[in-house]
């Protein structure tokens, strides 16, 4: 699967230049072109949850789209001064197939079924690490990962300057784990170095059958593989981060909510723990 459309999604009040970054070192070795979605909502969205604490007339209805006029010309200007910055093309629409540029459009209404419908004509979406004071970040991952179908890259604080440079991959066999490195292939052949880490636990056995080094190697792609002890299930988020940490991996690839994201809340998590603490960028599908 080419990754040619990278979709990163953006709100009022949403700093996109670190994912911005991410696409870009991805685009130029992708040939990909870099999609800037503006969403914000619409004055009945943000009407509904005022309407028991302000009036409304058509004044405030005027005031709100003011506002959200104002925020997605400064998320337009903001991403121009960007592209300026980096030498990236500005496209009204779009360019050549062969070069990396950047779009923007502007959505109005929820982020979930906006983020859905875009990230369905994209091949990959780039979300932040949640931050509980911008409720957008878990939104926006939520939906990539649960709604969308393709790939969904978490980028946190620390960027590497090369995300290929080396690509660790956590393998359980899992369907969750198999979808990502099918739609992953692509990435995967342009990784400097791969590493398939696998995690003792009550899926182990199943894991080593399913023998993910010698199907890539099908693939052109050579894979070293590692095993790290996890003495309770919930410690294997722990182990695997300790791991990427230890062997200087750029980027880590993890099949996201194997167990139900109930399970996960209530119980501790795989996932949970990974998206809590990455320090590094996280290539999740589910």
């Amino acid at each position: 699967m080419y990754l040619r459309c990278l979709l990163v999604p953006t709100a009022p009040g949403i700093d996109a230049t670190r994912r911005l970054d991410a696409a870009l070192r991805l685009g130029q070795r992708l040939h990909a072109h870099i999609n800037v979605s503006f969403m914000a909502p619409g004055p009945e969205h943000v009407l509904a949850g005022m309407a028991s604490l302000v009036p409304m007339d058509c004044a405030t209805i005027e005031a709100i789209e003011r506002g959200v006029r104002e925020a997605a010309a400064d998320g337009q200007a903001a991403l121009r001064a960007w592209c300026a910055r980096q030498g990236v093309p500005f496209a009204a629409s779009g360019g050549r197939l062969d070069a990396t540029f950047a779009t923007w459009t502007e959505l109005s209404g929820e982020v979930e079924p906006l983020l859905t419908l875009a990230g369905r004509v994209s091949d990959l979406v780039l979300v932040d690490q949640p931050d509980p004071e911008r409720p957008f970040t878990g939104r926006a991952l939520d939906t990539a990962l649960f709604s969308v179908g393709r790939p969904t890259l978490m980028v946190g604080k620390t960027l590497p300057d090369d995300l290929l440079d080396h690509v660790m991959i956590a393998w359980n066999g899992s369907l969750e784990a198999t979808r990502l490195i099918g739609q992953s292939i692509t990435l995967l052949h342009e990784a400097g170095r791969v590493t398939v880490v696998h995690a003792r636990t009550e899926r182990f056995e199943e894991a080593r059958a399913a023998d993910l080094c010698a199907y890539l190697r099908w693939h052109g792609i050579v894979a070293e593989a590692v095993t790290r002890e996890a003495s309770e299930p919930h410690a294997v988020g722990a182990a695997i981060l300790g791991e990427a940490e230890r062997r200087n991996a750029s980027l880590l690839a993890l099949g996201a909510y194997t167990h139900s994201r109930v399970r996960e809340f209530l119980l501790g998590g795989v996932t949970r723990h990974v998206v809590e603490h990455a320090r590094l960028p996280v290539l999740m599908a589910h």
